[in-house]
C-alpha cells in the first residue's frame, strides 16, 4: 500500500511548468524507490488516491495499518532502506507508532503516487499532479537517476472517476473493452451540435485502486446497465454515484442502482477528439475525465 496524510488523498501542489527541483543523476544505480523518490523531487507530490481515507475513511484506521503492516513493509529491503533515508532514520530493531506512521505514509506515497515499469536499460514512468485540473506525466527515467519527460497530459485528477476493466466503449467498429483501446483508434463522440460523430482516441489513462473500492453500477428501464466509479460524471455533468431510481440518465429511467466491490484492480479512461470529451460505454453516455472541458452541445441522438 501507499502514502499520505490524514486526508483524503496527497495532492502534489506543482506550477504550471511541471517541474520540481530537479536532481542531478548518480553514477551509482539507484533502487525502484530511490527512482520513485528522485520523481517526486522533480515534479512534487503526486496525486493518489490514499486507501486509509478512500472511499471511507475511518477514525484511527491509517494508525492501526501502519502498525499492522509494519513488519511486511519493513521485508522490502530496497523501499526501507530508501523511507529511512528519505526521513533521515536510523536502522535500528524498532521504532516508534509515530515513526512507524511516518513510515507508512512514505510506503503508500511511492506505492500509489508513482508507477514504474521496467524497460530494457531504463524504467518507463507514470504519475499524476494537481488536483482535480491537473496533469498526468509520463516519461523514463534511469538506473541513474536522468529523468525524460515524454507525455504531458491533462489529467482530471479525483478519486477515482473511471471505468473497471471489461466495460465496453461503442466504437465504428463495434464494441471495444476500455483497457484495449489506444492513441488513435476510433470511437463514436459527440459534436457541439449533439450529434453522434466518429472520433480517435486522443489519449488513455488508467489508476491503481485500493482493494476497499468499490464501484457504481446503474441499470436503466430500456435494459441499459453501465458501471464505473461512483464520481465518473455523465453527459449531464453528474456524477454517476448520484443517481437513484426515479431519476433520468441518458434518456431512460433509473430502475436500480448498487455499489459493488472491484476488487482492487485497476479503473481505465479514453479522450476522445472533439469538443465535448463524451463516449458511449454499453450505450449509455458519459464525459471522460481526461478533461474538464464542459459539453455545449443539449441533445446527443442515439
Amino acid at each position: 500500500m501507499k502514502r499520505l496524510r490524514p486526508a483524503l488523498f496527497v495532492v502534489g501542489v506543482l506550477a504550471p511548468c511541471g517541474c520540481g527541483s530537479p536532481t542531478a543523476p548518480t553514477t551509482t544505480p539507484l533502487s525502484a524507490p530511490e527512482l520513485e523518490y528522485r520523481l517526486i523531487a522533480q515534479y512534487g507530490l503526486p496525486f493518489f488516491c490514499d486507501p486509509d481515507f478512500y472511499p471511507i475513511a475511518r477514525e484511527g484506521q491509517e494508525q492501526r495499518n501502519a502498525l499492522d503492516q509494519f513488519q511486511a513493509i519493513r521485508a522490502n529491503a530496497a523501499e526501507f532502506a530508501a523511507i529511512l533515508e528519505h526521513l533521515g532514520l536510523p536502522d535500528r530493531a524498532d521504532y516508534t507508532a509515530d515513526e512507524k506512521l511516518s513510515i507508512y505514509r512514505e510506503h503508500k506515497k511511492l506505492t500509489y503516487g508513482v508507477q514504474l515499469t521496467s524497460s530494457s536499460a531504463a524504467y518507463d514512468f507514470s504519475l499524476r499532479i494537481g488536483q482535480t485540473q491537473g496533469y498526468r506525466v509520463g516519461g523514463t527515467i534511469t538506473s541513474s537517476g536522468s529523468i525524460t519527460e515524454t507525455s504531458r497530459e491533462t489529467s482530471f485528477n479525483t478519486c477515482p472517476v473511471c471505468l473497471v476493466r471489461g466495460t465496453t466503449i461503442d466504437t465504428p467498429a463495434g464494441p471495444v473493452p476500455i483497457e484495449q483501446l489506444r492513441r488513435g483508434m476510433p470511437v463514436w463522440t459527440v459534436d457541439a451540435s449533439g450529434n453522434r460523430v466518429a472520433a480517435i482516441v486522443l489519449a488513455t489513462g488508467s489508476t491503481p485502486m485500493p482493494p476497499t473500492f468499490e464501484v457504481a453500477r446503474v441499470e436503466l428501464g430500456d435494459g441499459r446497465t453501465v458501471t464505473a466509479s461512483p464520481g465518473h460524471p455523465t453527459a449531464e455533468g453528474r456524477a454517476l454515484g448520484k443517481y437513484a431510481a426515479g431519476d433520468r440518465l441518458d434518456g431512460a429511467v433509473v430502475v436500480a442502482t448498487a455499489r459493488i466491490s472491484n476488487n482492487g484492480r485497476a479503473t481505465f479512461d479514453i479522450l476522445p477528439s472533439g469538443p465535448t470529451g463524451e463516449y458511449w460505454t454499453t450505450g449509455v453516455l458519459l464525459r471522460s475525465t481526461l478533461t474538464s472541458q464542459p459539453s455545449e452541445h443539449r441533445s446527443p441522438q442515439p
